[in-house]
């Protein structure tokens, strides 16, 4: 399940918007929207897309990815 509370945060942080993180890793906007809020599963490639987009580091990219 993703935390959305962090990878939102963390998108502020960095000055990405929901549009250009889609462009980034490959999906529509609603798309997107959809795996942040826990409506569909990020695949493996999508969260590698997201964290080097938003330069996360591993313990981030745990935290949001694989929140519990």
């Amino acid at each position: 399940m993703t935390n959305t509370n962090v990878l939102q945060g963390k998108m502020r942080e960095k000055k990405i918007s929901l549009e250009l993180l889609a462009v980034n890793v490959g999906l529509s906007i609603t798309g997107l929207f959809n795996k942040i809020h826990n409506k569909r599963e990020f695949t493996v490639s999508e969260m590698l897309a997201v964290s080097e987009c938003l330069a996360l580091s591993s313990s981030e990219r745990e935290l949001i990815f694989f929140a519990t």
